[in-house]
C-alpha cells in the first residue's frame, strides 16, 4: 500500500510539474571550455535550477595523467522581462584527483534568451566570487599574486527546450 502511494504522488508531481520544468545543454567559458547540462523550474516571474558541467584534460605537473573537473551549479534568478533574466548562482569546482579541495564560488547572472520556435538560446554572463573556504581560503591569504575581490567571470550559452 504505501509503494502504491508514492508511485501515485510521484505520478501527481510530475504531471504537475512537467509544463513548468525546462532542459538545456550549453557550453561555458571560463578559463576552460567545458559542456554542461541543466534542469530549471519556471515559475512565473522566476526560475530555479541546477546545472552540471564537466571536462578532462591533461594534468600540467604530470602530462601523462588526467586531471577531471566538475561543475555543479545551482542557481535562482527573476525574469526582468520575457527574455532579460537576472539572477544569483552557487557554483563548485571539483577537479579530481585533488577533489579534498573544491573551489567555492558565489555570485550574480545576467541571461538573454533569444526564441527560437518554441525553445530559446540563452547567452548568460555571470561574475562569481571566490569564497574563503576549502581551496578558496588560500586566495584570501596576504601576500598572493590574486585579489580575490576581482570577480571570475563566466561567459555561458545554451539552448533551453
Amino acid at each position: 500500500m504505501k509503494k502504491m502511494l508514492i508511485v501515485l504522488v510521484l505520478i501527481i508531481s510530475v504531471f504537475t510539474f512537467s509544463s513548468n520544468i525546462s532542459y538545456s545543454f550549453g557550453i561555458a567559458v571560463s578559463g576552460a571550455l567545458f559542456p554542461y547540462v541543466g534542469v530549471y523550474y519556471n515559475m512565473d516571474d522566476f526560475q530555479i535550477g541546477s546545472s552540471f558541467g564537466f571536462i578532462c584534460g591533461p594534468d600540467d605537473k604530470k602530462p601523462d595523467e588526467w586531471n577531471f573537473m566538475f561543475s555543479p551549479e545551482v542557481n535562482l534568478g527573476y525574469f526582468v522581462t520575457e527574455k532579460l533574466y537576472v539572477g544569483a548562482n552557487f557554483r563548485v569546482l571539483i577537479v579530481v584527483p585533488y577533489q579534498y579541495e573544491q573551489l567555492y564560488l558565489s555570485g550574480i547572472n545576467i541571461k538573454y534568451g533569444i526564441p527560437v520556435k518554441d525553445n530559446k538560446i540563452n547567452l548568460s554572463l555571470s561574475g562569481n566570487f571566490i569564497i574563503p573556504i576549502s581551496a578558496g581560503s588560500r586566495a584570501w591569504e596576504k601576500d598572493r599574486d590574486m585579489n580575490p575581490l576581482i570577480p571570475i567571470p563566466f561567459i555561458q550559452g545554451e539552448y533551453e527546450f
